[in-house]
């Protein structure tokens, strides 16, 4: 009975082993299933002729990486195949192949839905011309300055086409003098250049007036973009750009807050809503030929003396504190003055109310002057609330101009403004008392 009870344990334990074991292994089989084909064609040729002998890679992306999964050789028609793909929907594949020195790649596939799917991949024959190539539209962006590293930052975006049945395939061989590659304009002091679109798989060298890739550019539309950063050291940077290709449209994008003016063939045309919903003045420049230089002319940057002197403005702003402060204190007096001549009248206006005959007349007199005093006090009054309004506007400058958020030339334009008028108002009260 115990062997039998043991027995039967024992096959328990073998079939919960094969109940768990199953479903993975079929789900495992459904999930190797896939299936990628396709064809290679030569797109220079109208995708007549079949290209043979060409190696072929299946490229694999999951969780926001990438790798190179598979090769396969293409037949005498061109054909490549990719099988046991896995189908799992976090998984995209792509196909691509580097032909004469320009990289093709597919859209990405994904098995989730389809196992099996067909992706035909057209490559093109090379040419070293740049005869049909031009920019369609070339866009630079300027950055807000940044105060702190005094640097500012570009951005720069280019929409290529290529009219071509070819694709140009640039080379990096300067053995010859300057590289005959696609060639990129960059300021003298640029820095922190950071490729972005367009040069994925491809490098790059430094020339003279910026960089050369040997990026290629097939038949089409071909976008490519970049950003680099440059020092200013005064209130006025001066921005040149130069073109490398014909261009048909150039467009400079600057903040509205940075003062801008451009020269040559760039015209303002106001201020505009960009694509990423932020204003900028935009300045415009239409059919341009190769190895134009432009200019734009920043203006009004802090510079490091402005920093400096921003660092070492307590003492000036203690002063300015104890001028508002002695002002105060100044008002303050009048103020009790006049409480004291108030007072005075009224006491007097009471004595003399008992009197007859001449003290009528002194009454009357007294009353009439009483009456004097009491329009100059009622005219004051509205001068003292002014008073009081410019220093506390005094007061707001001082803290706008610490906090940064006004410039100095603003700062002390509107304070001797402010502080010129707080003097005529302290001279009208003057006369008037006298």
């Amino acid at each position: 009975m115990m062997w039998h009870n043991k027995y039967r344990v024992t096959i328990f334990l073998i079939a919960c082993l094969i109940t768990c074991l199953f479903p993975f292994a079929s789900v495992s089989a459904a999930a190797s299933n896939g299936r990628i084909y396709g064809q290679l064609l030569d797109g220079t040729n109208k995708q007549k002729v079949l290209l043979a002998g060409q190696s072929v890679t299946l490229q694999m992306a999951e969780d926001q990486s990438s790798r190179d999964l598979k090769t396969a050789t293409t037949d005498a028609q061109g054909n490549f195949s990719f099988d046991n793909l896995a189908t799992d929907k976090a998984i995209s594949y792509a196909v691509y192949i580097r032909y004469q020195g320009a990289q093709y790649v597919s859209d990405l596939v994904s098995l989730a839905s389809k196992s099996e799917q067909q992706v035909n991949l057209t490559v093109y024959q090379a040419t070293q011309s740049t005869a049909n190539i031009a920019i369609t539209q070339a866009t630079i962006l300027v950055r807000e300055p940044n105060i702190q590293s005094h640097m500012i930052t570009f951005s720069e975006v280019f929409a290529f086409q290529n009219l071509d049945t070819h694709t140009y395939v640039g080379s990096l061989n300067a053995s010859k003098g300057k590289p005959n590659a696609l060639l990129f304009s960059l300021p003298p002091d640029a820095r922190n250049i950071t490729l972005n679109s367009g040069f994925d798989g491809y490098q790059e060298l430094q020339v003279d007036r910026g960089f050369a890739t040997d990026a290629a550019l097939p038949p089409g539309n071909t976008q490519f973009a970049f950003t680099f950063s440059v020092p200013y050291s005064s209130s006025t940077y001066d921005f040149s750009y130069t073109t490398m290709y014909p261009t048909v449209s150039l467009s400079v994008l600057v903040p509205p807050d940075v003062h801008a003016s451009a020269s040559g063939a760039l015209n303002a045309q106001g201020v505009i809503t960009a694509s990423d919903l932020h204003s900028y003045r935009l300045f415009k420049a239409d059919k341009l030929l190769a190895n134009q230089t432009l200019h734009t002319s920043l203006q009004g940057l802090i510079t490091l003396q402005d920093t400096s002197a921003r660092t070492s403005t307590p003492s000036s702003s203690t002063n300015s504190n104890a001028n508002t402060i002695l002002l105060i204190a100044v008002v303050l007096v009048m103020l009790a003055i006049l409480a004291v001549t108030w007072f005075l009248f009224s006491s007097n206006r009471r004595t003399s109310t008992t009197k007859k005959g001449k003290r009528d007349e002194k009454r009357n007199g007294q009353a009439s002057k009483g009456a004097k005093m009491q329009a100059k006090t009622t005219k004051e009054a509205p001068s003292d609330d002014r008073q009081q309004a410019l220093l506390q506007e005094l007061l707001e400058l001082d803290k706008a101009y610490e906090a940064g958020t006004l410039k100095k030339g603003v700062y002390q334009e509107r304070r001797n403004k402010t502080k010129a008028r707080l003097r005529a108002l302290m001279s009208e009260q003057e006369t008037v008392r006298r």
